[in-house]
């Protein structure tokens, strides 16, 4: 699965090592430590998706839900486009 979302681009794949558990892969760090503690964040050696960060399945349906609570905005295009994505502000 791939999320795009103020956040950043995501892509989620189950973790090879336990398939019980998620892998949420980004191609920033920043990305990552937008939602998650920065201590979770991980290197691994993909070349698209450069940092993850693993959880269970219930977490990541949790994170989907705070996420789509944050929306405020009517037209995600628009709401991009006047958006000034030099700051650091936290996004939904």
């Amino acid at each position: 699965m791939v999320i795009n979302s103020l956040h950043g681009t995501f892509s989620i794949v189950i973790n090879e090592k336990d398939q019980d558990k998620l892998l949420v892969k980004a191609k920033s760090k920043a990305e990552l430590t937008r939602i998650f503690d920065e201590n979770r964040v991980r290197k691994c050696q993909e070349e698209n998706f450069s940092f993850f960060v693993s959880m269970c399945k219930q977490e990541f349906a949790h994170t989907l839900i705070m996420m789509i609570k944050e929306i405020n905005y009517l037209n995600f295009e628009k709401y991009l486009s006047e958006l000034d994505l030099s700051s650091d502000r936290i996004f939904a």
